[in-house]
């Protein structure tokens, strides 16, 4: 993604950052308490204007510390008043903090982009979220009420306060070291503008696709004395092979020496104890930070969850996953030498599927559970062992599921989800809708909501496009390879295809259908944007605003929906791409809905777009 940006810096420090160690607790109400003052108040280093008529920047100042529990920060800015908006932390008034674990140099593929959105809705959706972790924002979540954030306005000032839990951040500790940090800041402007604010100078902070994120070092404090005892046990490889075993840290501090039995139980999925281990420990006045090995070399593979207290005290859970030793080569030899007693799709989605496995094994990080890559391959060898067994593992499935063809192009397995109607029946012809899906997601889970009412056959192609419009030419191909692999494989009316889409996907189906208008019937955009691709990735893409990429447009219907306080693409955009199709003559039927912000339809668009979507299958 490409914008226009106007970059007054102040210039880069990357000597490390001290971080001071609080033995208090601070109390959350947006004002720092005052034995906070005593902390260095630092400054955003660089100031963004975007295309944002002339500002001046503004004083805004932050400050961080943490406790043994919580990563302490507080941002006050010199404005008399907090702005209210949709996804504060890129609209303004909000903001983005990043940390992450140090690599070789200054930038991380390895990181949490945690944002804060100060809003009067206390249950906001983006109020306090992980935004996305090493690079996947399908791991977003919101944090837990661990993690305390709270704005307020006092004195001509807002203060923005946030007390970070390190549970909520697994398994980022202050005890780690070798972490880092970058803030970003966005100041609400005018209507509907924002200016930006970083510590670092950093492109990931606007464009998804940025493959490394900059940061800036820290050195935590190391602690000297706490009110009260403490300790904790991390777990520092979550992921191991069948045989290897576990090691355990224990980390701890007192005022004074104190004997603990520290008892570690481990229990398999069924709640059956397989390890249950009591070991002497003793609290120290100064830092501990010991390492304890635990036998774990019975543990047959499996998810396991562990149990840690201290005194009765529950001072650490964890899950791990003990992998089996896998031999892929026979795998796969396995499906190939089998390929002939069984349908071509079916071969295509094992081979997909394996081949996924392995590269989710290989990129696993060994602070990682690995749980969701061990249930892969467990369904993956219950579809094997079907398939082993001569009967079609995918056969009469109603629900959504992935699917994958062997492109023709370049020999590799892409993957689409297909959910056929209730009562799927073979020997009638059945409407397709191609539903695209937004940035940084993928195909997976889309079609666990209802895309067309039920009486459709439905698709959602990956296309290999998580941020680039689905503009490229692999794109363009896997969405066309996913309908005839469809198409060949269940009772698909190729006479009645519709091709929609949400966010990025709307601007992908407008994409799409000018490419091949002779393939649709009919195009449906949901908070999508017609000029996307020039905005994301540069110019010389079509804009749909433009009369010559609408040539073909005025033979087919359009739904367009979108949300008045849309934050990520504007509601503007839509408004202009309704008024150029009706003005070319084109059908269109749109929903500009005032409460909604980016995000899916309300019930009664739902329903006036199935019902838009069947009027248009039996013209």
């Amino acid at each position: 993604m490409i914008l226009s940006i106007v970059q007054l810096g102040y210039g880069q420090s990357l000597t490390p950052e001290r971080v001071n160690f609080l033995d208090f607790t601070p109390v959350i109400d947006g004002k720092p308490d005052d034995k906070l003052k005593t902390l260095e108040r630092k400054k955003f280093k660089h100031f963004f204007r975007f295309d944002n008529p002339v500002t001046d920047s503004i004083d805004i100042t932050y400050i961080l510390g943490y406790t043994t529990t919580h990563l302490y920060l507080y941002i006050e800015t010199k404005t008399d008043s907090i702005t209210y908006r949709d996804r504060g932390f890129i609209n303004g008034d909000g903001f983005k903090l990043l940390l992450a674990r140090q690599q070789q140099g200054l930038s991380t593929d390895e990181f949490y982009d945690i944002v804060f959105s100060p809003s009067k809705d206390k249950n906001y959706w983006a109020r306090k979220r992980i935004w996305e972790y090493n690079r996947n924002q399908k791991h977003g979540k919101k944090l837990s009420a661990k993690t305390q954030f709270e704005e307020t306005s006092f004195n001509g000032k807002c203060g923005f306060e946030v007390l970070l839990a390190w549970d909520d951040i697994e398994p980022y500790h202050w005890s780690s070291g070798q972490l880092g940090y970058n803030l970003y800041f966005a100041k609400a402007i005018g209507n509907d503008s924002a200016n930006g604010y970083s510590v670092v100078e950093d492109e990931g902070i606007w464009d998804e696709e940025i493959p490394k994120r900059n940061f800036v070092p820290v050195i935590f404090e190391k602690p000297k004395k706490v009110s009260k005892a403490f300790i904790t046990a991390k777990l520092p490889k979550r992921n191991t092979r069948l045989g290897d075993s576990l090691s355990l840290n224990i980390i701890s501090l007192s005022k004074a020496k104190i004997p603990k039995t520290i008892e570690v139980t481990i229990q398999d999925d069924a709640s059956g104890i397989v390890l249950d281990k009591k070991i002497n420990y003793t609290i120290k006045k100064d830092l501990q930070n010991e390492l304890l090995v635990l036998d774990s070399r019975n543990l047959k593979p499996g998810h396991y969850n562990m149990t840690v207290r201290s005194s009765n005290d529950t001072i650490a859970r964890y899950d791990f996953v003990v992998f089996p030793k896998f031999d892929f080569e026979a795998l796969h030899s396995q499906i190939v030498s089998n390929q002939h007693h069984l349908e071509l799709g079916t071969v295509n989605t094992l081979m997909f599927k394996i081949n996924t496995i392995e590269q989710h094994l290989n990129k696993l990080k060994t602070y990682e559970t690995g749980k969701k890559v061990l249930d892969e391959y467990l369904q993956f060898e219950a579809e094997l062992n079907q398939f082993l067994n001569g009967s079609e593992p995918y056969k009469g499935l109603m629900q959504s599921y992935r699917r994958a063809f062997k492109s023709k192009y370049d020999n590799t397995y892409q993957p689409y989800s297909i959910k056929l109607p209730k009562d799927y029946d073979s020997t009638k012809k059945y409407p397709l809708l191609v539903f695209l899906h937004g940035s940084g997601q993928d195909d997976q889970g889309l079609l666990k909501m209802a895309r067309s009412g039920g009486g459709f056959i439905e698709i959602a192609p990956f296309a290999r496009d998580m941020f680039n419009c689905y503009d490229s030419v692999n794109s363009q191909n896997d969405i066309l390879e996913a309908i005839d692999d469809a198409a060949l494989h269940f009772s698909v009316d190729r006479d009645k295809i519709i091709i929609g889409g949400f966010s990025m996907g709307g601007y992908g189906a407008l994409r799409t259908y000018y490419e091949h208008p002779e393939m649709y019937k009919g195009i449906a955009v949901f908070a999508g944007h017609p000029d996307l691709a020039n905005d994301w990735l540069g110019a010389g893409h079509p804009d749909f605003l433009d009369d010559k990429f609408l040539a073909h447009f005025p033979k087919t219907p359009v739904f367009i929906y979108h949300g008045r306080k849309d934050g990520a693409l504007p509601v503007s955009k839509a408004e202009e791409l309704i008024a150029k199709l009706k003005s070319k003559g084109i059908f269109v039927t749109a929903r500009i809905i005032d409460d909604k912000t980016h995000e899916y339809p309300d019930d009664e668009t739902n329903k006036i777009y199935f019902e838009w979507l069947m009027k248009i299958i039996e013209k």
